[in-house]
Protein backbone atom coordinates (compact mmCIF):
# COMPACT_ATOMS: atom_id res chain seq x y z
CA UNK A 1 0.00 0.00 0.00
CA UNK A 2 1.18 3.27 -0.95
CA UNK A 3 2.94 5.90 1.78
CA UNK A 4 1.18 8.61 3.29
CA UNK A 5 3.39 10.50 1.15
CA UNK A 6 3.78 8.90 -1.71
CA UNK A 7 2.69 9.83 -4.95
CA UNK A 8 1.55 6.41 -5.83
CA UNK A 9 -1.44 7.30 -3.48
CA UNK A 10 -4.32 9.19 -5.51
CA UNK A 11 -4.73 11.91 -3.31
CA UNK A 12 -1.67 13.00 -3.68
CA UNK A 13 -1.15 12.83 -7.02
CA UNK A 14 -4.63 14.40 -7.39
CA UNK A 15 -3.19 17.65 -5.41
CA UNK A 16 0.29 17.57 -7.32
CA UNK A 17 -1.33 17.78 -10.90
CA UNK A 18 -3.38 21.06 -9.70
CA UNK A 19 -0.37 22.71 -8.67
CA UNK A 20 1.36 21.53 -11.97
CA UNK A 21 -2.12 22.85 -14.28
CA UNK A 22 -2.24 26.26 -11.99
CA UNK A 23 1.56 26.29 -12.76
CA UNK A 24 1.55 25.60 -16.53
CA UNK A 25 -1.63 27.75 -16.51
CA UNK A 26 0.53 30.87 -14.90
CA UNK A 27 3.65 30.53 -17.55
CA UNK A 28 1.14 30.76 -20.17
CA UNK A 29 -0.15 33.80 -19.10
CA UNK A 30 3.11 35.51 -17.73
CA UNK A 31 4.49 35.01 -21.14
CA UNK A 32 2.35 34.67 -23.50
CA UNK A 33 4.78 35.81 -26.31
CA UNK A 34 6.16 32.24 -25.95
CA UNK A 35 5.26 29.34 -28.17
CA UNK A 36 8.53 27.35 -26.11
CA UNK A 37 10.12 26.79 -23.05
CA UNK A 38 13.37 27.06 -25.44
CA UNK A 39 15.73 29.22 -23.23
CA UNK A 40 13.15 29.77 -20.08
CA UNK A 41 15.41 29.66 -17.37
CA UNK A 42 14.17 28.05 -14.21
CA UNK A 43 15.81 28.13 -10.54
CA UNK A 44 13.83 26.30 -7.41
CA UNK A 45 15.01 26.48 -3.59
CA UNK A 46 14.30 23.96 -1.52
CA UNK A 47 13.95 21.49 -4.75
CA UNK A 48 14.04 18.11 -2.93
CA UNK A 49 14.76 15.47 -5.86
CA UNK A 50 14.81 17.92 -8.48
CA UNK A 51 10.98 17.31 -9.62
CA UNK A 52 9.28 20.71 -10.68
CA UNK A 53 12.61 20.98 -12.39
CA UNK A 54 12.63 17.72 -14.74
CA UNK A 55 8.84 18.67 -15.08
CA UNK A 56 10.28 22.09 -16.59
CA UNK A 57 12.68 20.00 -18.73
CA UNK A 58 9.44 17.87 -20.14
CA UNK A 59 7.41 20.73 -21.22
CA UNK A 60 10.21 21.95 -23.18
CA UNK A 61 13.17 23.83 -21.70
CA UNK A 62 16.61 22.58 -22.06
CA UNK A 63 17.89 21.11 -18.79
CA UNK A 64 21.19 23.33 -18.53
CA UNK A 65 18.84 26.64 -18.09
CA UNK A 66 17.36 24.36 -14.63
CA UNK A 67 18.88 25.32 -11.09
CA UNK A 68 18.32 24.18 -7.72
CA UNK A 69 19.26 24.46 -4.34
CA UNK A 70 18.23 22.20 -1.07
CA UNK A 71 20.27 21.75 2.69
CA UNK A 72 19.42 18.07 2.02
CA UNK A 73 22.75 16.70 0.07
CA UNK A 74 21.08 12.90 -0.31
CA UNK A 75 18.27 14.77 -1.82
CA UNK A 76 20.35 16.80 -4.57
CA UNK A 77 22.90 13.45 -5.00
CA UNK A 78 19.22 12.07 -6.32
CA UNK A 79 18.94 15.18 -8.70
CA UNK A 80 22.35 14.91 -9.92
CA UNK A 81 22.11 11.27 -10.77
CA UNK A 82 18.42 11.18 -12.42
CA UNK A 83 19.05 14.56 -14.11
CA UNK A 84 22.96 15.49 -14.28
CA UNK A 85 22.50 18.47 -16.50
CA UNK A 86 20.76 20.18 -14.52
CA UNK A 87 22.55 22.68 -12.28
CA UNK A 88 22.14 21.64 -8.00
CA UNK A 89 23.06 23.39 -5.23
CA UNK A 90 24.17 22.16 -1.52
CA UNK A 91 23.31 24.52 1.19
CA UNK A 92 21.09 27.09 2.23
CA UNK A 93 18.90 29.18 0.05
CA UNK A 94 19.76 32.41 1.55
CA UNK A 95 23.35 32.22 -0.50
CA UNK A 96 22.35 31.15 -3.73
CA UNK A 97 25.69 30.41 -6.21
CA UNK A 98 24.31 31.82 -9.41
CA UNK A 99 24.74 34.91 -10.87
CA UNK A 100 22.28 37.75 -10.66
CA UNK A 101 19.20 38.33 -13.28
CA UNK A 102 19.40 34.60 -14.49
CA UNK A 103 16.36 33.32 -14.53
CA UNK A 104 12.85 34.05 -15.75
CA UNK A 105 11.47 32.14 -13.07
CA UNK A 106 12.49 31.25 -9.46
CA UNK A 107 10.02 28.83 -7.37
CA UNK A 108 9.96 28.00 -3.64
CA UNK A 109 7.15 25.18 -3.09
CA UNK A 110 6.95 24.52 0.54
CA UNK A 111 9.93 26.05 1.48
CA UNK A 112 9.08 29.18 3.60
CA UNK A 113 6.77 27.04 6.05
CA UNK A 114 9.97 25.08 7.19
CA UNK A 115 12.40 27.90 7.73
CA UNK A 116 11.77 28.83 11.48
CA UNK A 117 14.57 32.13 11.53
CA UNK A 118 13.19 35.23 9.92
CA UNK A 119 16.06 36.48 8.96
CA UNK A 120 16.82 33.54 6.83
CA UNK A 121 13.55 33.41 5.29
CA UNK A 122 14.10 37.40 4.25
CA UNK A 123 17.78 36.39 3.33
CA UNK A 124 16.14 33.64 1.03
CA UNK A 125 13.99 36.28 -0.62
CA UNK A 126 16.23 38.26 -0.94
CA UNK A 127 18.61 35.86 -3.42
CA UNK A 128 15.53 34.98 -5.31
CA UNK A 129 15.01 38.42 -6.11
CA UNK A 130 18.58 38.98 -6.66
CA UNK A 131 18.87 35.84 -9.65
CA UNK A 132 15.33 37.07 -11.51
CA UNK A 133 15.47 38.75 -14.25
CA UNK A 134 13.91 42.35 -14.46
CA UNK A 135 9.94 41.97 -15.21
CA UNK A 136 10.52 38.09 -14.05
CA UNK A 137 8.41 36.14 -11.55
CA UNK A 138 8.95 34.24 -7.89
CA UNK A 139 6.45 31.58 -7.55
CA UNK A 140 5.94 30.34 -3.65
CA UNK A 141 3.66 27.54 -2.67
CA UNK A 142 2.62 27.33 0.95
CA UNK A 143 0.58 26.26 3.76
CA UNK A 144 -1.81 28.79 4.78
CA UNK A 145 -3.33 27.15 8.26
CA UNK A 146 -1.73 25.27 10.89
CA UNK A 147 -1.03 21.49 10.58
CA UNK A 148 -0.18 19.01 13.27
CA UNK A 149 3.01 18.90 12.35
CA UNK A 150 5.04 21.29 14.93
CA UNK A 151 7.94 21.46 12.75
CA UNK A 152 6.32 23.75 10.09
CA UNK A 153 4.05 26.90 10.04
CA UNK A 154 1.63 28.88 7.46
CA UNK A 155 2.93 31.33 5.72
CA UNK A 156 0.61 34.74 5.11
CA UNK A 157 0.90 37.26 2.02
CA UNK A 158 1.92 39.94 4.76
CA UNK A 159 5.27 38.13 5.50
CA UNK A 160 5.93 37.55 1.45
CA UNK A 161 4.78 41.42 1.13
CA UNK A 162 7.80 42.19 3.43
CA UNK A 163 10.52 39.72 3.09
CA UNK A 164 10.25 40.54 -0.99
CA UNK A 165 9.74 44.16 -0.80
CA UNK A 166 9.46 46.03 -3.38
CA UNK A 167 8.37 43.25 -5.04
CA UNK A 168 4.09 42.94 -5.47
CA UNK A 169 2.32 39.94 -4.35
CA UNK A 170 -0.52 38.41 -5.25
CA UNK A 171 -2.11 35.50 -4.10
CA UNK A 172 -4.70 32.71 -4.98
CA UNK A 173 -5.65 29.96 -2.80
CA UNK A 174 -5.33 26.39 -3.86
CA UNK A 175 -5.16 22.61 -3.06
CA UNK A 176 -8.32 20.93 -1.39
CA UNK A 177 -6.73 20.15 2.41
CA UNK A 178 -4.34 16.93 2.28
CA UNK A 179 -6.54 14.33 4.96
CA UNK A 180 -10.08 15.03 2.32
CA UNK A 181 -7.76 15.02 -0.64
CA UNK A 182 -6.40 11.28 0.47
CA UNK A 183 -9.82 10.08 1.61
CA UNK A 184 -11.34 11.17 -1.43
CA UNK A 185 -8.36 9.84 -3.87
CA UNK A 186 -9.10 6.68 -2.38
CA UNK A 187 -12.53 6.73 -3.20
CA UNK A 188 -14.03 9.47 -5.21
CA UNK A 189 -11.11 10.76 -6.83
CA UNK A 190 -13.66 12.74 -9.29
CA UNK A 191 -14.98 14.46 -6.50
CA UNK A 192 -11.43 16.17 -6.41
CA UNK A 193 -12.28 19.34 -8.60
CA UNK A 194 -15.55 20.10 -7.74
CA UNK A 195 -14.05 20.32 -3.75
CA UNK A 196 -11.27 22.12 -4.63
CA UNK A 197 -13.22 24.90 -5.74
CA UNK A 198 -14.51 25.77 -2.35
CA UNK A 199 -11.93 29.01 -0.68
CA UNK A 200 -12.39 27.09 2.55
CA UNK A 201 -11.53 23.70 1.90
CA UNK A 202 -8.28 25.15 0.32
CA UNK A 203 -4.94 25.06 2.36
CA UNK A 204 -2.39 26.33 0.62
CA UNK A 205 -1.81 29.35 -1.30
CA UNK A 206 0.37 30.25 -5.09
CA UNK A 207 1.79 33.72 -4.17
CA UNK A 208 3.15 35.19 -7.00
CA UNK A 209 5.92 38.24 -6.61
CA UNK A 210 6.59 40.00 -9.83
CA UNK A 211 9.90 41.19 -9.69
CA UNK A 212 10.24 45.32 -11.11
CA UNK A 213 11.89 45.47 -14.24
CA UNK A 214 13.41 48.47 -12.59
CA UNK A 215 17.24 47.14 -11.35
CA UNK A 216 16.36 46.59 -7.44
CA UNK A 217 18.66 49.53 -5.33
CA UNK A 218 21.68 47.85 -3.59
CA UNK A 219 21.64 47.11 -0.16
CA UNK A 220 25.50 46.21 0.44
CA UNK A 221 26.18 50.08 0.84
Amino acid sequence: MASRHSILHMGNLLMVQERERWLSRFVARQWPERDSLDGFAVFEAGCSTGYNLRLFVQWGGRPEDMAGQDLDPDLTAYCVAHAPEIRVHTGSADAIPEPDERFDLALAFTLFSSVPDDEVAAGIARELMRITKPGGAIVVYDMRRKSGNAAVHPIQRAELARWFAPGRVTTETITLAPPIARRIGRWLPWAYGPLARVPFLRTHAMHVIRRPALPLARTDG
